[in-house]
């Protein structure tokens, strides 16, 4: 796996973790040389994820739970948006033993932004207001996670 000491692509960087750019993170998996690790929490991926088999989403929010489900005899590469969160991840991996970890560089915007394989399921264009709300036969939206009453103590800070 191509790696590098210093990220090029992003300023976040934790020393000690290495640094992998997407094309050659691309080629290390589609080879079967290593599995992308996707940090991103479920709700992310469910709007955006990348169409490989070899992509394990394990978030950022229960990976300590999460590490005996992941093979220390394998090539790692921690993924999130932006790659601050894996940097984060990558670095918590070496700590904990895993011989080889890489970080991919400038995250999944700079995969994307490459043109390498993505799949999303938002909703572009109109003007956003109930982008991909349901409504029902009433045409009324579907019932939300919360209502208006949930903000009945907010407080300005």
């Amino acid at each position: 796996m191509k790696t590098t000491d210093k990220p090029i692509l992003q300023d976040f960087h934790i020393e000690g973790v290495k640094h992998i750019n997407p094309s050659d993170a691309l080629e290390a998996i589609k080879s079967g040389e290593a599995v992308m690790l996707d940090v991103r929490e479920i709700n992310e991926v469910k709007l955006e994820s990348v169409p490989l088999d070899r992509v394990l989403n394990h978030p950022m929010s229960v990976i300590m739970d999460r590490l005996s489900y992941i093979a220390k005899d394998q090539n790692i590469i921690v993924a999130c948006p932006g790659g601050v969160r894996s940097v984060k991840v990558a670095n918590l991996l070496l700590m904990h033993g895993y011989p080889s970890v890489a970080n991919l560089e400038g995250g999944l915007t700079m995969w994307k932004a490459k043109g390498l394989p993505f799949e999303s399921n938002l909703s572009f264009g109109g003007c956003g207001c109930n982008s991909g709300t349901k409504l029902n036969t009433n045409d009324t939206p579907l019932k939300n996670s919360f209502t208006a009453n949930d903000f009945k103590n907010l407080k300005r800070i």
